[in-house]
């Protein structure tokens, strides 16, 4: 979870966690409620996060036009980890008050954490065009943009918050893989040196996990990615990152175990990784909802396509599986593809079509 650094940058809030902002608004309560409030923020600086949840919704029930405590819902809710919850609670409060800018902040950090990075932008956007200083927007917009595969719209917001947390790993790393992406070495690599120059981190330890990773060293990679998650279980680069050394490694078993927190999230990448697991475990009827489940979430995602269509195959469902092997056949490197769309041809009986792609197979076999 990205720790929001709140107690001085959300507007109209005396403190980062309590009710305070939604007391200050109301003025004609009864004491019951006030003392419903206080004690949910009692609960909250106790870390008793799910007891003050409940309270926190029996009061937006009672109250399902303050906006103020669906936004301490949606607080609440993300500091305890709830982030589809949280997204929905912050939405909820700003159709009451769309100018209300920490529903907005907390929006997008939710959509963050669940990897929603597309829809984590517009919220983040607001936040910066209302107060380009706010220091958390800075950086989770520019994570935003360079997940999202914009890292030359990342770079301005990355840039401002290096100089706004100059102390902070995540910001540098951010940068820094932003430059990279963009084959910008020089300004990179300064990145990076600014990044080493910072006590070990959650973020040196993920750099170094990824230089393994290039380098196609998986076992030394998986010590790195397992150092992350020791100071950061909740780091979901680190989570994705450790299963798939894991699965090049060939410990199938090891990076289901490193998916399953993650699997709630419904994200492609996610979904094919685990389905792939199983399916190279010789369980290709268990895979089969997670590669459906990858595809839903990004239906041009190709891998997912042809280990379906594997997975099909192997379950007797030639006919099937046809379609999703032709899908993903012009990104087939070693012949493989080409060859279980040659069986599932042959066992539908299609047989020019099965000669054309066993001449494939072995064009590509041999170069």
């Amino acid at each position: 979870m990205y720790r929001l650094e709140l107690p001085s940058t959300i507007p109209g809030r005396r403190s980062p966690w309590t009710a305070a902002g939604a007391l200050a608004g109301l003025l004609l309560i009864s004491s019951t409620t006030i003392w419903a409030q206080v004690s949910a923020e009692q609960l909250v600086a106790a870390g008793k996060l799910e007891e003050a949840i409940r309270i926190y919704k029996d009061l937006a029930k009672a109250d399902p036009a303050n906006p103020n405590l669906l936004l301490n819902l949606s607080i609440t809710e993300y500091k305890s980890k709830h982030y589809h919850e949280a997204a929905t609670h912050a939405a909820a409060a700003l159709k009451l008050q769309p100018d209300l800018l920490p529903a907005q902040l907390f929006l997008g950090a939710s959509h963050l954490e669940l990897g929603e990075f597309a829809r984590a932008i517009q919220p983040l956007e607001q936040v910066i065009a209302a107060n380009p200083r706010e220091r958390n927007a800075r950086l989770m917009l520019g994570e935003a943009l360079l997940e999202d595969g914009k890292p030359e719209k990342a770079i301005p917001h990355l840039t401002a918050a290096t100089a706004l947390l100059p102390m902070n790993p995540r910001a540098w790393y951010a940068l820094a893989r932003a430059h990279e992406a963009l084959s910008e070495t020089q300004a990179a690599s300064e990145a990076w040196k600014n990044l080493s120059a910072l006590p070990p981190s959650v973020e040196s330890h993920l750099h170094a996990a990824q230089v393994h990773d290039a380098a196609q060293r998986w076992r030394e990679s998986v010590v790195e990615w397992n150092a992350a998650l020791t100071l950061a279980p909740d780091n979901r680069a680190a989570r994705t990152g450790l299963a798939w050394a894991l699965f090049r490694a060939r410990d199938h078993a090891g990076a289901m175990a490193a998916l399953k927190p993650l699997l709630a999230s419904k994200t492609a990448g996610v979904q094919f990784l685990y389905g792939a697991s199983l399916l190279n475990l010789q369980q290709p009827d268990a895979a089969i909802p997670y590669l459906r489940a990858a595809i839903a979430a990004d239906p041009a995602f190709l891998p997912a396509r042809a280990a379906l269509g594997q997975a099909l195959l192997q379950t007797g469902k030639p006919a099937e599986a046809i379609p999703l092997l032709s899908a993903a056949a012009p990104t087939d490197t070693d012949g493989n593809i080409h060859f279980q769309l040659f069986r599932a041809y042959q066992l539908t009986h299609r047989d020019a079509e099965a000669r054309q792609a066993l001449a494939g197979y072995q064009r590509i076999r041999a170069h």
